[in-house]
């Protein structure tokens, strides 16, 4: 199998394209909405006593309490944070099913563009949705596991039980250590089932099922793409943070300068590198967000043919006499 070419012709397809940057940028794109309180209290403590341990009660009361008095926002943060997710969980779908097919039209060398690649998107829309919440059903055991090992630690904490703390952790740990091997394989799933659906128009669960026997079949090339994949994501990552320390570095040492003349200069500093420095990142992110979507289309594409065997080198025969 041409890993290399493999590679190579991604970061092509990806840098010659680049509406593939947007599209690619937006499936991956994941809403959420977070609001955290915190209040200050001021403890005196006597000189040579040791400070007071935390008390877990009084700081569920006050959580308890702030919750009460304030139910109305938390309640419109919700729904407000629920309606974003629902919107982006559409629109990612919309946009891996746009990317893919773009990608292996691009790869196929057909000519495709940003319209058809949207159309494409949303006819399969549907069904990405179902596969991404199929896929979030088989990720669910491991989620229940984990949050009730956080509840469990939490409830040991708060009633002061640490004996059983250990025990909980100890607990989690072999749950990771159960859990990675899942997680690939439902990364694999989740990989192999989405480009099953938009290039062999399957729906989502045969689509599943499709992506457990190719891996099965598959499994060395599978994992080899996996690892390469990892790379290439280091790689680009390194790359992602390069570019952004060009320009954020001298920012920060011209802020330095600043500081130690006028502080209030600095405000108009931050902002300026805020505005340069979220476009540039949501640019290279959105190419690297596309190479990735096309590298494991193009590898999908390729994992099932039966490649000839390498040709054996001739080998040197004894002279005679």
């Amino acid at each position: 199998m041409p890993y290399w070419d493999i590679v190579a012709r991604s970061f092509r397809i990806a840098w010659n394209h680049k509406y593939l940057w947007l599209i690619g940028l937006l499936s991956g794109e994941g809403g959420g909405f977070s609001f955290n309180y915190s209040q200050g209290t001021t403890r005196t403590t006597t000189p040579g006593r040791p400070a007071p341990s935390p008390d877990f009660a009084a700081v569920q009361q006050q959580i308890a309490t702030w919750i009460a008095d304030h139910i109305a926002l938390l309640v419109l943060i919700a729904v407000a944070w629920l309606i974003l997710v629902v919107a982006l969980f559409i629109l990612g779908a919309i946009c891996e099913g746009a990317t893919v097919r773009a990608a292996a039209e691009h790869d196929a060398e057909r000519p495709f563009g940003l319209g058809w690649a949207w159309r494409s998107g949303r006819t399969t829309m549907w069904a990405i949705v179902r596969l991404r919440l199929l896929i979030l059903a088989l990720s669910l055991p491991l989620i229940v596991l984990f949050a009730g090992l956080a509840i469990g630690v939490f409830a040991a904490l708060v009633s002061k039980n640490y004996v059983a703390v250990l025990p909980l952790v100890l607990l989690g740990l072999a749950l990771v250590l159960v859990a990675i091997p899942y997680a690939i394989y439902v990364s694999f799933l989740d990989r192999f089932g989405a480009r099953a659906l938009v290039l062999e128009q399957l729906a989502a669960r045969p689509s599943i099922v499709r992506a457990h026997r190719l891996l099965r079949k598959r499994l060395g090339r599978s994992l080899l793409v996996w690892l390469i994949s990892i790379g290439v994501s280091i790689a680009l990552g390194i790359g992602l943070a390069c570019a952004l320390a060009l320009v954020a570095v001298p920012f920060f040492i011209l802020g330095a300068f600043i500081a130690t003349g006028s502080s209030a200069a600095i405000v108009p500093l931050v902002i300026l590198g805020v505005v340069l420095l979220v476009p540039i990142a949501l640019v290279v992110q959105g190419f690297v967000a596309a190479e990735i979507s096309t590298y494991w289309t193009l590898a999908f594409r390729r994992l099932d043919l039966d490649y000839p065997p390498a040709a054996a080198a001739p080998t040197a025969q004894a002279l005679p006499g």
